[in-house]
């Protein structure tokens, strides 16, 4: 799907369900107002189907219950959860960090330490391809942006993050499930100066959140053991973050 129209609002979600564990609450909010919302994946993709993928690649698939195309599953999913919350979804072609390979053939993010890394060298050509491809969405100078601020550390929020952050006018969300700990909200502030960004949400957009959350089956046992505990967990996070009640928090550089 390529983005033709002029949207309100842009969020850059470097997988199939970051924006919605992050935004969803203002997402639901803002289309209800009628507002056009697009969201943006950038890894979306799928490996190659004769790649080999690394062990640690197949224990993930098997922890998704996933024997066949991880991905396309993955978007099905995605596309369920825009439905929910009335937004529109792009589906770039980048995969996730798991299957990427460097010009050695290796796999530079096989295990689950190195996830939390630093960007491999050879990626920082990938960081300048995806902020050319972002710069290039139609009326982007129109719309307001929002980007993962890369609490938590992941590779693919970190890459993120770098390609948008000339882009002027970002809304950085904080990347939950990872912002929990406000140690690393902390650290993606530092240096420079913040402003903190509080949505509130009313009981239907945290409502709307979660059921959108829900929609991410092969994703939830990764952080939580059924959808009722992801339910009491975006609550407590929500209401951590508005001081009782539920809201969602973005900062921007000033």
């Amino acid at each position: 799907m390529v983005a033709t129209h002029s949207y309100d609002h842009i969020y850059v979600s470097p997988h199939l369900d970051d924006v919605v564990l992050s935004c969803g609450g203002r997402i639901w909010r803002q289309t209800q107002m009628g507002e056009r919302v697009l969201v943006v994946t950038v890894f979306a993709g799928g490996p190659r189907p004769e790649l080999r993928l690394s062990p640690f690649a197949r224990q993930l698939h098997a922890r998704w219950e996933e024997s066949g195309d991880a991905a396309a599953a993955r978007r099905l999913e995605d596309l369920q959860a825009m439905t929910t919350l009335g937004a529109q979804a792009v589906h770039w072609p980048y995969t996730d960090c798991i299957y990427r390979q460097i010009s050695s053939g290796e796999y530079p993010y096989a295990s689950e330490e190195s996830l939390w890394g630093p960007i491999h060298p050879e990626e920082e050509a990938l960081v300048a391809e995806i902020r050319e491809r972002l710069t290039s969405l139609p009326h982007l100078q129109w719309s307001a942006v929002y980007a993962p601020l890369g609490a938590g550390n992941h590779v693919d929020h970190q890459i993120v993050r770098q390609a948008v952050e000339n882009l002027g006018r970002v809304l950085f969300y904080e990347d939950y499930p990872y912002a929990e700990d406000e140690g690393t909200v902390r650290s993606k502030l530092n240096p420079g100066d913040w402003r903190a960004d509080i949505h509130w949400l009313s009981e239907h957009a945290l409502e709307a959140k979660a059921s959108a959350i829900a929609c991410y089956r092969s994703q939830l046992s990764t952080f939580w053991t059924s959808i009722g505990e992801m339910r009491s967990a975006i609550r407590r996070y929500a209401e951590q973050v508005g001081q009782s009640a539920p809201a969602e928090r973005y900062w921007r550089p000033i």
